[in-house]
Parts: structure tokens; sequence; C-alpha cells
């Protein structure tokens, strides 16, 4: 098979003596370069141990957070970095918050200033309070949109209690708890160099990148003890199918099953193998081309929304399954069965598992031409430090008889559903 790392320069990973994790992917071949700043810290950490003490935060404090450290106090980092002529954007997820633009080669000031105006906490009272009305109606937004509550819903079944059903964007409630003292505290417990990775990507000379991280506020700042995150004790999952009206034209389906437990999750390359394999094996059961997908297409059951998703987070990973149909039970019934005995089905399909494998071969080497998605993308600590080129190389080394093994070892437990049935008065 193609080495892909013959093809390109060989990638720089470097841990700063403060701690602030340093990973160089360069592209000479392309005229831009992109950047992200990821910090261990997410949705789900409301609850840590930090100076000898166990605080719980509102809901919503991270996604609260990536707002507001864009302002500065005497400008705008996100128009700063505009000026700069770099495309800025940033986002939230469980267990992580991500910073990142992508810009014309070498820019050296837009890096400069991602690792300057997250590492510089300013929240004025009335500043936090402008922001909570504003994340209000961003909160507003989600309850609106019907395909996010399903989602939600269905974690909340699947995680019972567990922060994942909720909006990481907080609600009206928690938005009106958060103070600048909260995000202060959140900031001095998270944002710390040895809770951070920068990766930047692209077109630009690594040593003159390497001096700026250096150079920098992230660089210079002095590593303070991170906070310790609580690890929820998880509730069983609800089987009892739930049945919700929403504001939709059609019924939808959506069904979950836990990936193994926290403490028997594997961690840094052995994870991201095993997520790999776990998505390929999903890809040869339910794609396209699958006789069970085209069975339940040809009948009419499902149609092109279907869906199957893997996710993998610190913590937690999980399959969801979700549909548009006129067979809501039907669905249920039928997807369950395939999930209750996914290591039975892959078996009898691994004869086709080699173009699946060469389909998702074909994925990753379509990612290096895209460098806002290879930054977007980057995990920061949870595979340690894996890149896009580690991916390629895990695909090439993964054969059936692993995959079949990963499915052997780790039987799936119990499965979720939620229905969401027209309420056709809200329309």
């Amino acid at each position: 098979m193609m080495q892909m790392n013959k093809h390109f320069p060989a990638e720089r990973h470097i841990v700063l003596a403060n701690g602030l994790r340093v990973h160089l992917v360069p592209r000479p071949d392309f005229h831009q370069m992109a950047a992200n700043l990821t910090v261990d810290f997410g949705g789900r950490d409301d609850t840590f141990y930090w100076k000898n003490q166990t605080i719980t935060q509102p809901l919503g404090v991270a996604h609260f957070l990536e707002h507001r450290i864009f302002g500065q106090p005497d400008y705008d980092a996100f128009q700063k970095l505009s000026e700069l002529g770099a495309d800025a954007n940033a986002f939230t997820s469980q267990s992580r918050t991500s910073y990142y633009f992508t810009s014309l080669a070498n820019n050296l000031a837009a890096l400069s200033e991602l690792l300057h105006f997250t590492q510089t906490p300013y929240f004025p009272e009335d500043a936090v309070k402008r922001e909570a009305q504003i994340i209000s109606q961003e909160a507003d937004m989600y309850q609106d949109n019907v395909d996010a509550r399903l989602y939600r819903m269905l974690l909340g079944q699947l995680y019972p209690g567990d922060l994942l059903g909720e909006e990481i964007v907080g609600n009206h409630v928690s938005l009106d708890q958060i103070t600048g003292q909260t995000l202060q505290t959140a900031f001095e417990a998270f944002y710390q160099p040895g809770n951070m990775d920068i990766f930047v990507t692209g077109a630009f000379d690594a040593d003159a990148v390497l001096a700026t991280i250096e150079q920098s506020t992230a660089g210079q700042r002095s590593g303070k003890v991170v906070a310790q995150v609580n690890t929820p004790k998880l509730a069983e999952p609800q089987t009892e199918p739930k049945i919700v009206s929403l504001p939709t034209n059609r019924t939808k389906v959506a069904l979950g099953q836990r990936w193994r437990t926290p403490e028997t999750m594997p961690t840094g390359r052995a994870g991201l193998k095993e997520m790999i394999a776990v998505s390929l094996a999903l890809d040869l059961v339910f794609g396209e081309l699958s006789p069970q997908y085209m069975d339940w297409y040809d009948a009419g059951i499902i149609d092109d929304d279907f869906s199957v998703e893997f996710e993998w987070e610190r913590g937690f990973a999980f399959i969801t399954v979700a549909t548009d149909t006129p067979e809501p039970e039907t669905v249920i019934s039928e997807i369950s069965t395939v999930l209750r005995h996914l290591a039975h089905t892959f078996a009898q399909l691994q004869s086709e598992f080699d173009l699946v494998k060469k389909d998702a071969m074909g994925r990753a080497v379509n990612r290096f031409n895209f460098m806002e998605e290879d930054a977007v993308s980057f995990e920061g600590n949870l595979f340690d430090g894996s890149t896009v080129m580690d991916e390629y190389s895990i695909l090439e080394e993964i054969d059936v008889t692993f995959v079949q093994s990963v499915l052997d070892q780790n039987p799936l437990p119990e499965i979720s559903s939620i229905i969401v049935r027209p309420n056709l008065g809200l329309l």
C-alpha cells in the first residue's frame, strides 16, 4: 500500500516547558495555513476538583467561555483576526473547546493573536450579562430545531441524568447564573498550557512558527495545576421507546447504543484504532450498498435521511441511528436486531470489507486537501495528538480480523430509542 508519509515533510510534535503541546504538520505545496488551539474542557465538565474543593458550575459555562474570551479589554479578537487576514471561528463539544483560523501562508501575526486572546481573560459583568442574552437566543434556536432536540432527547434516554442529554449552550436558568467570576474560575481551572494543544498545518516556515509559539503569551505563561474533572457515574439506559410530538412533517426515529464503559475505553492511538475499526464495521453493515440498507430502502421504511454515526469523546462513546420513516416500530425492531448482533452481521459481510476500507482510505486522502477540516477535526489530547496521517496509517494496518475481534470482545448493551410524531398543530 501507499505510504502517505513519504509524500509530506515530517510532522513535529513538541511539548514546551510549561506543558503546551505543539503539533506542526507542514503542507508546503499549499498557499494557505490553518491553526487550531484546543482546550481539554467541554460542556460536560460542570463538576471538577480544584484547589482542594469540588466545584459545580451552571450548565453552559464552557460554551459561554468560548464566546466571551474573544472580548479583550480594548478590542474584539475575532475582528482583529479578520483584519490580520484570518477567517476565524470556535466551537465547544462535550469534552473540548477549539479556536481556529485559516489564512494565507505563514500568517505569524494571526497565530500570535490566537495564542494571546485565548490566554488573557477579561470578563466584566456588564459584558457577561449581554453575552448571556445572546446565548439565550442561541439556546432558543436549538429548541426550535427538531433534529437537535431529537438528538438530545436520545442522549437523555441513553445517559439518564447525565449532561450529555442537555444542550451544551445551556438554558435560560443556567445562563442567568453565570457571572464573570464563574468564567474566571473555569478559565483558571482549565485554560492552562498543560491542558492545551496548538495544531498548525499548511504552508509555513516551521522554525518561524515554533519560535512564534514559544514567544507567544501561551508559550510564555507559567503552567499551573489543572482541575481534575469529575467522571459521572452512569445510570442504566432507558430502553422503553420514548414517544413525543414535535412540529415536523414526518415521523422520525432515532436509536442509540453505548459503546464500552468509561473504565474500559482504550486511550491514545489504541483508542483511535478501535474507533476507526468500529466505524468501518458500521459502514459495512449499514452503508448504502449493504444488503440490509437496500432491503429497508426498497421497502420504503427508511429514506435518504438515514444516518449512522459513531461518536467517541473523553469518557464516552456511542452509536446513533436516525431516519424519517412511516413505520417507526418496524424500524426500531429491525435496527435493534442488527445492532444487537453487530459482530455476527459483520462476519457475514466480511467479503466486502476491502471495499469499505478502500473507501475510508480515499476519504482520508481527500482530507489532506482540506486544511480547515484537518485542523478542526484534530482531537488534541484525546488520541495523544494523532493527526490525519496517523488515521491513514491505522487504516492501512487494520484488517478484517482485527475489526471482528473488536466486535466479538465488546458485547453491546441495550438500545434506547425515540419516536417523534408530527404535531401538525404546532407547524
